[in-house]
């Protein structure tokens, strides 16, 4: 079975360049509300965070802590 501009591409690649621009909106906009959220709250207030909201934080923190320093190496 094919779909597209061209009659050769099969059916799943439209299907997953479609669902792969879903998560990245999905992500971006998940994103974009918690730098909102962030930005909102003023200096020396907690923010309360979602417990999704929560596990985005965490692997930032953890991407973020993975990249090499050059100051520490010396």
């Amino acid at each position: 079975m094919s779909a597209g501009i061209i009659s050769s591409t099969p059916i799943w690649v439209p299907i997953a360049v479609g669902g792969a621009a879903l998560g990245c909106g999905y992500g971006s906009y998940r994103l974009l509300r918690l730098r909102k959220k962030i930005n909102a709250t003023p200096v020396g207030q907690e923010v309360q965070f979602t417990e999704t909201e929560a596990k985005i934080v965490e692997n930032l923190v953890k991407l973020l802590g993975k990249k090499d320093n050059p100051d520490e190496k010396a």
